[in-house]
């Protein structure tokens, strides 16, 4: 049940991580502050779930 949670947390912040970089890259917008804060958030966060996922499986 643990591993589910945590693959389905990795699959959400990939997903908005994907949103973040089509936004930065295809938007219109003035400014990309939240979209770049959103990619560098998420690094240490799916770090944090590696390991989650890593220490579960011992």
């Amino acid at each position: 049940m643990r591993r589910g949670l945590i693959a389905v947390s990795v699959l959400l912040v990939l997903l908005l991580d994907w949103a973040a970089l089509d936004d930065i890259t295809t938007g219109n917008e003035p400014g990309y502050a939240l979209e770049y804060l959103m990619v560098v958030v998420s690094l240490p966060l799916l770090g944090l779930l590696w390991w989650l996922w890593w220490r579960s499986a011992a």
